[in-house]
């Protein structure tokens, strides 16, 4: 028997439950199952040539394209100044294993099934699914049909590469009603998405609702006065002691801490693999000063984590009953994942990680549209929404206008100037909030570390939707 190995190839792995991760509204707890696609073609000069996707984390992009090489049974996947992966193809050819396909251990490959016959999207109205959103369709909601079509379809038909967009889901909001609401790549409306930074804005919601709750603090309490079980501070001087709540949701508290710089002390990744300091907000404390504060701002996550430490102890409530009880629960959500730090904190980690269903996360963008309602039910002071929304900083390297959480953007469409506060996080996850078209958008995507790639889908797709809105 001949082998003939190109196509696609599917894999998956079971790891067992999400490690520190808490669930609410799920009947059995979730597990960390992670799936690779392997695509393999000939190549122009007869060689084949292969690359793996990774719908979760697109661990698979690390490898990037190889060329197939198969003696017998055996097969690698060769790249210059790499090291091989290796397999085995089973005797019956239906079976091709990878031992290092980018994430630990073995993946049993098998073809994957082809999808064919799929219809081009048309113009209907999102299924009702009891969680409070309201459906309609497209052009009930003023928004063209077929410019919307084209975009669908557009993402359906993708074709596999490596650095090609992998867009997970689609929904719009307009007039408080969900007018679309599509997944692509085996993703679904019941199937929660990480985030990631993304939920910074989330953090600040809380923040806004934990001021009201507590009457204890605002944005020009220095956070030195409320964080006083860490003292005292490493690095210690006046910048520091001047430090604001403000400062932290803003990103300019000034601390040497820059998610864009490697060699920044404060990095989010060093943070979080380092191991003399278990508590990350002692971590964060204990950083040396960069600037003043206020002046300046850098992207920095552990600054925004930093607030979860001040609405726990305000509140006296741990952040995630506080989440679940003043907007999971009036806000109707369905699955949901919240993220843990390590011991002694063991709090949900505030810079982003959770996993929401799509359809819930787009709420926030309704709350801010409601001024901070949710079916009725005010959850958000709307003068704290308006200052959030306001600019107190521009983050350096690219991270531009920021409010308390939220990126601040101004796109010109059609003639017309819209601006728009967007939460953002890594590999194309995007909520934007038009307040002048009364329209909220997600995006999830599966883009990590490709930002050429999904900050496309803020240059280039998001313009594309705002031309359809009449």
């Amino acid at each position: 028997m001949i082998f003939a190995p190109e196509g696609a190839w599917i894999a998956q792995r079971d790891y067992g439950p999400y490690p520190k991760m808490v669930w609410y509204n799920v009947a059995t707890t979730p597990h960390d199952i992670e799936h690779m696609y392997l695509y393999i073609s000939r190549a122009a000069d007869g060689t084949l040539q292969a690359f793996l996707r990774n719908p979760e984390q697109n661990a698979g992009a690390r490898v990037g394209t190889r060329t197939v090489v198969i003696n017998g049974n055996a097969v690698r996947l060769e790249k210059p100044n790499s090291d091989p992966i290796t397999g085995t193809i089973s005797p019956d050819t239906n079976t091709l294993t990878l031992n290092d396909p980018g994430l630990p251990g073995a993946f049993a490959f098998t073809r994957a099934p082809m999808i064919t016959g799929l219809a081009p999207f048309r113009d209907h109205q999102p299924q009702a699914m009891n969680d409070g959103w309201p459906t309609a369709t497209l052009a009930s909601a003023a928004i063209g049909p077929n410019a919307i079509a084209q975009i669908v379809n557009a993402i359906r038909n993708t074709t596999p590469a490596p650095r090609a967009p992998y867009i997970q889901s689609l929904l719009i909001a307009r007039h408080g009603k969900l007018v679309l609401d599509e997944y692509f790549n085996g993703f679904s409306a019941t199937r929660p998405h990480d985030v990631r930074s993304a939920g910074k804005s989330v953090t600040t919601l809380m923040v806004g609702r934990a001021m009201a709750d507590s009457l204890a603090f605002s944005p020009n309490t220095r956070i030195a006065t409320i964080l006083t079980q860490y003292a005292p501070f490493a690095n210690d001087n006046a910048q520091k002691e001047a430090i604001t709540v403000s400062n932290l949701m803003s990103m300019s508290a000034g601390y040497a801490c820059d998610d864009n710089d490697d060699n920044s002390p404060g990095l989010e990744d060093t943070m979080q693999s380092q191991t003399a300091q278990p508590n990350w907000y002692k971590f964060t404390l204990d950083l040396p000063m960069l600037f003043a504060p206020g002046t300046r701002a850098l992207y920095c996550s552990a600054e925004i984590n930093l607030l979860g430490a001040i609405i726990s102890k305000e509140t006296k409530t741990p952040l995630t009953t506080y989440f679940d009880r003043r907007f999971a629960v009036p806000m109707q959500f369905g699955a949901y994942g919240m993220w843990l730090m390590g011991p002694p904190t063991n709090e949900a980690y505030m810079a982003g990680g959770d996993y929401f269903l799509p359809r819930d996360f787009l709420k926030f963008g309704q709350l801010l549209l409601n001024n901070g309602k949710w079916r009725g039910a005010q959850l958000i002071d709307p003068v704290w929404l308006y200052d959030s929304s306001a600019k107190h900083s521009y983050v350096e390297n690219g991270g531009g206008d920021y409010g308390y959480g939220w990126h601040l953007e101004t796109y010109t469409v059609g003639g017309r100037t819209i601006k728009a506060y967007n939460a953002g996080g890594n590999g194309g996850q995007l909520m934007y909030v038009f307040p002048q078209l009364d329209m909220t958008v997600m995006i999830t995507a599966a883009n990590y570390g490709q930002f050429p790639v999904w900050g496309a889908f803020e240059t280039k797709l998001v313009p594309q939707i705002l031309a359809a809105v009449h």
